[in-house]
């Protein structure tokens, strides 16, 4: 559980020029280029945040692996005829949360870069961030906000704890002590 960011971008164009830009736009944020390829940027933004993976594929090659897969069930729902089988696809999740909000809003602003850049953009940032923005809260408040939705998860953990016991149940503050 945690503060996630989900993503799916299509582009017509082979991806090459985007992931050089990306990758001078991650490295001014901070962020730590984990992996580079001409179709695939991996970066660490934080050390207490999951890595953002742009790993792009043709949309047809995608289509054809067999068996669940999360970028072919995002090109599913997508699709409807908007996706050409031609088309580059990248697409994830990345957690932020424990990063804190400051992280989180260099994580929503590289994927807004990386958006601009592509043909289609999905993105849902369950912080809220991405879609409305926090420009009108003070640092205190968003501190405020992090905190809170860390005591509803906290909560949260500590019923399953009781309905489960101890040794069932294992949260983020546990992997941490």
């Amino acid at each position: 559980m945690g503060v996630t960011i989900h993503y799916s971008f299509v582009r017509e164009q082979i991806p090459e020029d985007l992931l050089k830009k990306a990758e001078v736009l991650a490295k001014k944020l901070g962020f730590a280029i984990e992996e580079r390829a001409w179709n695939k940027l991996i970066i660490n933004p934080h050390p207490d945040s999951e890595w953002i993976c742009l790993h792009w594929h043709k949309v047809k090659t995608i289509t054809k692996r067999e068996g669940w897969d999360l970028e072919k069930s995002q090109i599913e729902e997508q699709r409807a005829g908007e996706v050409d089988a031609d088309d580059w696809y990248c697409g994830g999740f990345t957690k932020t949360h424990y990063a804190g909000p400051e992280c989180h809003v260099k994580v929503a602003e590289f994927l807004r870069f990386v958006a601009s850049y592509c043909e289609k953009a999905n993105v849902y940032d369950e912080a809220d961030y991405y879609e409305k923005g926090w420009t009108e809260k003070t640092p205190e408040e968003l501190n405020e906000y992090w905190d809170g939705y860390n005591k509803t998860l906290g909560n949260l953990a500590g019923k399953l704890k009781e309905v489960f016991g101890n040794k069932n149940v294992f949260s983020g503050a546990d992997l941490k002590a």
